[in-house]
């Protein structure tokens, strides 16, 4: 994984020409408490992302998925998320942070996950994401987000707070 914080420059570009992102960070900014999973849900799924523009902004790792964070605050992060065909994350939770992503373009496969008596992770079902879809995960939840298809993935994530505890699972072999 590679970490690429925009430069604020890039990022005043970015929400010139994204009203949406603008108009996101803004309400984000404007809060004084950690939004819920269902308001995160509602402005996602309704925000107009100029996808272009957000190309022009962010990059991919051949290293692994990028996340390009967009702004990071006390109370938020928002970061676009970049993998090419085969990458994902591994087996992760959020504790301490809720997260909500919407995709921005490609197609996100969520494998979510549960723990044995040894701590391993078994796979108990997936899902895809299509473009202007969108997955919230909670705390708690065990999750692998990967892109299986042949086409480069980005998703927009908004974390609240910011990403700083989770734990990665060592899957059942």
């Amino acid at each position: 994984m590679t970490q690429t914080p925009l430069t604020e420059e890039v990022r005043s570009t970015l929400l010139s020409q994204c009203d949406g992102l603008r108009d996101l960070t803004s309400w984000l900014d404007g809060l004084d408490r950690r939004p819920g999973l269902d308001e995160l849900d509602s402005r996602l799924s309704s925000l107009e992302l100029n996808v272009g523009a957000l190309e022009d902004c962010i990059g991919y790792s051949e290293d692994g998925y990028q996340r390009n964070v967009i702004k990071k605050t006390e109370h938020y992060e928002l970061v676009a998320i970049c993998w090419t065909p085969g990458q994902n994350t591994p087996i992760h939770d959020h504790v301490g942070s809720d997260c909500a992503f919407l995709i921005a373009s490609g197609v996100t496969t969520e494998t979510i996950y549960e723990t044995n008596q040894e701590g391993l992770a078994f796979p108990v079902s997936d899902r895809r994401y299509l473009p202007g879809e969108v997955c919230a995960a909670a705390e708690p939840d065990i999750h692998r987000v990967s892109n299986e298809e042949s086409t480069n993935l980005i998703n927009l994530h908004v974390y609240t707070p910011p990403l700083s505890g989770f734990q990665i699972y060592a899957p059942v072999e």
